[in-house]
């Protein structure tokens, strides 16, 4: 089962999130982000969160039934939406519309993919997919797809294969040291020994001179 969670960051292309709601079975609005789902034409099954956005919009034609308050606050709505659609049996869950905006809250946002490290949540905008690895992933894409490689606190034991530049159980830093490298091929790995990585594979392809 996949899942779809929209946040009440910038949006993506209104394309981009219809293609992700189309290939979801579950399309979870984290508050406010029903408002960016409606204005996509997407109606979401779920809008889950504290509400104090949407209690603002009665008129949000969104049945009120699907409306599932949490008003935890220890936790945001983003985490309260993921959660929820992990809870009803998601596998996978893409998460869009979560950045932009204040730059906490978009760091906040991508902390969700190690908050929720032993599922597969990832997180799109027009630019980017961008995952945790969990000891070892693989990249795919057309030949000089950009990826990038940050590593939040700092990682050990990075192994690369397949990226123009290539790390062999090295440290990487929390620093710009993997941003811009790129796939040789269609395929690269990635491995970590200890830390949080993220990968960031771009949706674009800008081959180095």
């Amino acid at each position: 089962m996949r899942a779809l969670v929209i946040a009440h960051g910038e949006p993506p292309s209104a394309g981009l999130l219809q293609e992700l709601a189309a290939a979801a079975d579950l399309v979870v609005a984290a508050d406010g982000g029903a408002l960016v789902a409606l204005d996509a034409g997407i109606t979401p099954d779920a809008v889950v969160g504290d509400l104090d956005t949407m209690d603002q919009f009665p008129e949000a034609p969104v049945p009120r039934e699907r409306f599932v308050r949490d008003p935890d606050p220890m936790t945001t709505d983003l985490e309260k939406a993921v959660r929820f659609a992990l809870k009803r049996g998601a596998e996978r869950v893409d998460v869009a519309a979560a950045g932009g905006g204040r730059g906490d809250h978009a760091l906040a946002n991508l902390s969700v993919l190690a908050v929720f490290r032993d599922h597969e949540v990832v997180l799109h905008d027009d630019l980017f997919e961008v995952w945790l690895v969990r000891g070892r992933t693989e990249v795919r894409g057309e030949p000089g797809t950009v990826v990038s490689l940050i590593a939040p606190g700092g990682c050990r034991g990075v192994t690369t294969r397949g990226l123009r530049w290539e790390l062999q159980d090295a440290d990487l830093p929390f620093s710009p040291r993997g941003v811009h490298n790129e796939l040789v091929g269609e395929r690269a790995e990635v491995e970590v020994r200890d830390g949080v990585l993220l990968v960031f594979r771009g949706r674009w392809v800008e081959r180095h001179r």
